[in-house]
């Protein structure tokens, strides 16, 4: 009996630490808008109450149901303006979130049971449309592939379409679907740690052409500055202040890298695959997904990316 109770208090103290670790990796908070698309997971929106609560700075008194609305999001407000966060328009993004983590201590934080995804993840669906039954796109990893599709998409008709509203993906050959998961796209409110600004990053809405195919590309702009062997920066080198003397420049790994545009849009793998928008404008891809995508493609490949 005494084991069972160190072993159920230890489980405890794990979910409400694991929970405050994981605040800033939460989802974006706000309300939706054509603009602004955010999943508001039940359990993220209940700890947000709880710390808005427990914030005696604030003097709210939220019911904690896990329901984004008016209330929660004049909350917030409050909180932004309170502490300085501009802009305080009730947006819970990265800066926003990683106050809330600071301010969640002493707080008893529920455990977000939408991260536990990988049983979905792996089961298979050999019907698109059982997929789909079963399936919620906007919340789940799950990965559809239809394997005899791909095996003929080499002389057929294909198309790639990217839905930002529900940041999945899909490959059709001959009209068909032969590949849905998820992807990533990019921001329209991006935290940018060595500017201290957002900024709009959304992926571009359109009819694109595969133009540029490379299996193991690094970017151009995005990487990290070393400066006698030691990393001084991360992030966009063109915002660089320092000296580049003795800098030298890694750019990040694209690897299955398919160029849309010349601006620098494309899709590539990525192990930073979220269910919520936060690129810089690309879209991510799971690596398993992008080799596969990567192989079955070509150059001029029709994109749709809609919302």
């Amino acid at each position: 009996m005494r084991i069972f109770r160190v072993l159920l208090t230890i489980t405890v103290l794990l979910t409400v630490v694991d929970a405050k670790k994981h605040f800033i990796s939460y989802a974006d908070m706000c309300q939706q808008t054509k603009e602004d698309h955010c999943p508001n997971y039940a359990d993220e929106v209940r700890n947000l109450q709880k710390v808005l609560n427990a914030d005696k700075n604030l003097g709210v008194h939220l019911k904690v149901d896990g329901k984004w609305g008016k209330n929660t999001q004049q909350a917030v407000v409050k909180f932004q303006k309170h502490y300085g966060i501009k802009p305080s328009k009730g947006y819970v993004g990265r800066k926003t979130k990683r106050l809330l983590s600071r301010k969640a201590k002493g707080v008893k934080l529920s455990r977000v049971r939408w991260a536990k995804h990988s049983n979905t993840a792996k089961k298979c669906y050999t019907c698109y449309a059982d997929f789909r039954k079963h399936v919620n796109p906007k919340k789940s990893y799950a990965v559809f592939k239809d394997t005899k599709l791909l095996a003929q998409a080499k002389h057929k008709r294909k198309l790639i379409k990217v839905d930002v509203s529900e940041q999945r993906l899909r490959f059709y050959v001959d009209g068909k679907v032969a590949l849905d998961t998820p992807c990533t796209t990019g921001a329209k409110h991006k935290f940018e740690p060595n500017t201290k600004i957002y900024r709009d990053k959304h992926t571009p809405m359109g009819t694109f052409r595969i133009r540029e195919k490379i299996a193991d590309k690094r970017s151009t702009i995005f990487g990290d500055i070393y400066v006698n062997g030691r990393k001084v920066y991360h992030g966009d080198r063109r915002k660089y202040r320092g000296s580049w003397k003795h800098a030298k420049f890694v750019g990040a790994s694209l690897k299955h890298w398919m160029r849309l545009t010349s601006s620098g849009i494309g899709l590539h793998a990525s192990k930073y695959v979220k269910r919520y928008p936060g690129t810089n404008g690309c879209i991510r891809l799971p690596y398993s997904v992008a080799h596969t995508l990567f192989a079955k493609v070509d150059k001029g490949t029709k994109v749709k990316i809609v919302r």
